[in-house]
């Protein structure tokens, strides 16, 4: 899948089952399942601080969001075997 097609799947709503190879390389437990929030994060590029806005996951033991890059790569590099569950009657 290409990082648009990643991109496109993975927003605010999106749920996404841990797979066991993400589960070993990344410390979340297998078979989780995690839900995509709208995370929001400072941008800093020198000049200017703005705030961005990402899908996301709350991380309590940071008390900040980890956005989708932060969790699998910028190319979606490290989403390894996890699985992108389809809601109920949605046939993509």
């Amino acid at each position: 899948m290409s990082k648009e097609q990643f991109e496109a799947e993975l927003i605010v709503g999106a749920k996404i089952r841990i797979g066991k190879k993400y589960s070993q390389e990344c410390g979340f437990k297998e078979g989780e399942v995690i839900t995509l929030v709208q995370g929001h994060f400072e941008h800093d590029n020198g000049l200017y601080t703005e705030d961005q806005q990402s899908p996301a996951i709350w991380c309590e033991k940071q008390k900040d969001f980890d956005s989708i890059y932060h969790l699998f790569g910028n190319d979606f590099e490290y989403f390894y075997d996890c699985e992108i569950l389809k809601s109920k009657g949605e046939t993509k």
